[in-house]
């Protein structure tokens, strides 16, 4: 919402950039925002899950693959990036070679997610992205067509009210000729 900077008067804004932008900026933005954070929640809450239950070669146990709760803090542990001898992929603890937990998020990527409508991790960022591409096209040709008929607009304006310069050249030429023919 956009106020007054005396008083704090909300303004309705109903059309402008600035209009544009808020709108924008409330609607398709908003909701790929969301779509984003509920994909990445939804991606720490699972990889999170099956990798606390493996053991590290160390037999290390508990800790989380990512660190945060959404797109905008999402991030890999910082202690395994440290020693990556502390990923939990192991099912078994001492059992070097074992991959079961490895094996289980591997396998989550193909898994649907019924917080994500049943679709799969990649299934549902493919769907958010092409939901955004598809509301910018029809915003790039909806200020297209209108560009079009500004133009259109404008020509004909131009042709009811403005100066011709074909025709002004021509009246030049015909009182030129005509100044010349009465001087000689």
């Amino acid at each position: 919402m956009v106020r007054t900077a005396n008083d704090g008067t909300p303004l309705a804004l109903t059309g402008g950039a600035i209009a544009g932008t808020l709108e924008a900026r409330d609607g398709a933005l908003t909701a790929m925002r969301s779509d984003l954070d509920r994909l990445a929640s939804q991606l720490i809450t699972q990889v999170n899950t099956i990798h606390r239950a493996g053991f590290g070669l160390a037999g290390t146990t508990g800790a989380d693959l990512f660190t945060g709760t959404n797109a905008a803090d999402i991030g890999v542990n910082p202690a395994l990036l440290g020693d990556p001898s502390l990923l939990q992929l192991s099912g078994v603890s001492g059992a070097a070679g074992d991959n079961q937990v490895g094996l289980a998020l591997a396998q989550l990527a193909d898994a649907p997610q019924p917080d994500l409508n049943q679709q799969t991790f990649s299934q549902s960022y493919a769907h958010t992205v092409a939901a955004f591409g598809q509301a910018l096209s029809s915003v790039n040709s909806a200020l297209s067509d209108q560009e079009v008929v500004q133009r259109m607009l404008l020509r004909q304006r131009d042709a009811v009210s403005g100066v011709s310069l074909d025709e002004e050249m021509t009246d030049l030429v015909k009182y030129q000729q005509a100044y010349q023919a009465s001087a000689a």
